[in-house]
C-alpha cells in the first residue's frame, strides 16, 4: 500500500514519540524520524517492525538539533512535521539561560527547515508543554490555552544561574512557544502551524524504557507504590495528567487538519488523580500487586477531576474540537503499571 505521505518526527525516541510514530503508520503515513544516537532509535523501529509497521519508518541521525539546518535534510519531501525533540535531560544540569537557547534554537531550527521542506508540507506541530500556561509560583485555579506562564523567562533573566531548573524548563517551553508564534506572525507560511501543551505523561510506551533508572518522573507515583513504598506526596507543583495515546490522537488530528488547527493551541490533560487514586485503582484492578492501602478514597474526587483551590487544566477545546473524549484515567494507571511490573523482576 503506498504512503500518503511522509510525518517527520524529531526526538523518536521519546516517550511520546513513538505512540506518533504508531498513529501516523497506522493512518497511512510514512514516518522518519530524528534521533541524537542510531542506537537509541533503532529500538523504536524494531518495537515498529513487531506491530507490522517498521516497513514504513526509517531512523535518520541528528546528533545537535540546535545548530542551523540541522533538520534540512531529514525535512525535504515531508508532508508533515512534529517537533517533540527537547533537551530535557539537559534542565537540571545546564545553566538555565543556556537551555533556554536550545529550546528556542531547535524551534526555530525545524521552522526554517520547513520552509525548505517542499509545496508538499501542510502542517508543523509543536509539541510544548503545560509548563508554558502557568506561573512559577503557581496560583490555584484553572488554566487553558488562553494562559501563558509569564514569570520563568523573566527569572532566567534577573536570576541567571540562580533561577534553577523549574524556571529553566519553564522558560525553554514559554520562549520555545513565543518563537514558534512569531515565525507564524513575520513568516505567514503556507503549511499550518499548530501547538500542543500537555500535563504530566502517563500511559504504555512503544518501547518499554532502557532501564527502571530511565523511567521518567511523571509515572513516578505509580513506580513508587510498585516497589512496596507507602502512598507517595504530592507531585511537582499539580496532580493533573494525560495518556500519551491520548496526546499523539490530538497532534495527529491537528497535522491531518491543517486548516482547521492552524494558529491554535491544543491543551491535553485529561484527569487528575495523585498518589492515593492511583493505590486505589492498582487494589482495585490489580489487588495481586498489594500496594499501600494508605486512606482510601480520600484527597481526590471519584470522577478524578481537579478538586476546587488546586491547579487545574481545562482542555475541553481538545476533545470538542477532535470530537473524542479522553482515555479513562483507571485504564492510563492499569495500562501504565503493566508495563512497570515488569522492572520489578
Amino acid at each position: 500500500m503506498s504512503s500518503k505521505g511522509t510525518v517527520l518526527i524529531t526526538g523518536l525516541n521519546g516517550y511520546l514519540a513513538g505512540r506518533v510514530a504508531e498513529a501516523a503508520l497506522k493512518a497511512g503515513y510514512s514516518v522518519r524520524g530524528t534521533v541524537r544516537n542510531l542506537a537509541a532509535g533503532a529500538e523504536v523501529h524494531k518495537a515498529l517492525l513487531d506491530l507490522g509497521y517498521g516497513s514504513g519508518a526509517e531512523v535518520v541521525q541528528v546528533p545537535d538539533m540546535t545548530q542551523p539546518g540541522a533538520f534540512d535534510e531529514a525535512a525535504i519531501g515531508c508532508s508533515i512535521i512534529i517537533h517533540l525533540a527537547a533537551p530535557v535531560t539537559e534542565t537540571w544540569t545546564l545553566p538555565p539561560a543556556e537551555v533556554v537557547r536550545m529550546g528556542v534554537n531547535s524551534t526555530i531550527g525545524v521552522l526554517n527547515s520547513a520552509l525548505q521542506a517542499g509545496s508538499q508540507l501542510q502542517s508543523v506541530i509543536l509539541m510544548s508543554s503545560a509548563a508554558a500556561v502557568f506561573d512559577v509560583p503557581t496560583d490555584p485555579g484553572v488554566y487553558s490555552e488562553k494562559n501563558w506562564n509569564t514569570t520563568s523567562e523573566v527569572a532566567v533573566a534577573k536570576l541567571g544561574n540562580d533561577a534553577g531548573g523549574l524556571h529553566a524548563y519553564c522558560a525553554s517551553k514559554t520562549a520555545g512557544e513565543r518563537a514558534f508564534w512569531r515565525f507564524r506572525e513575520d513568516k505567514k507560511p503556507s503549511f499550518g502551524m499548530t501547538s500542543i501543551q500537555a500535563t504530566y505523561f502517563i500511559g504504555p510506551p512503544l518501547v518499554p524504557w532502557e532501564t527502571k533508572e530511565k523511567i521518567p518522573f511523571s509515572v513516578s507515583n505509580i513506580w513508587k507504590l510498585l516497589q512496596g513504598e507507602d502512598i507517595p506526596g504530592p507531585m511537582l507543583l499539580y496532580e493533573s495528567s494525560i495518556d500519551i495515546r491520548d496526546v499523539a490522537r490530538v497532534i495527529l488530528w491537528s497535522a491531518l487538519n491543517p486548516t482547521a488547527a492552524d494558529g491554535e493551541r491544543f491543551l491535553c490533560s485529561s484527569h487528575t488523580g495523585g498518589a492515593q487514586a492511583v493505590a486505589d485503582i492498582l487494589n482495585k484492578h490489580m489487588p495481586s500487586l498489594q500496594v499501600a492501602k494508605g486512606n482510601p478514597g480520600q484527597g481526590y474526587e471519584p470522577s478524578y477531576v481537579s478538586p476546587n483551590g488546586t491547579i487545574a487544566f481545562n482542555s475541553a477545546k481538545a476533545a470538542q474540537t477532535t470530537g473524542q473524549d479522553w482515555i479513562p484515567y483507571e485504564t492510563s494507571i492499569t495500562d501504565t503499571a503493566e508495563v512497570l511490573v515488569k522492572y520489578l523482576e
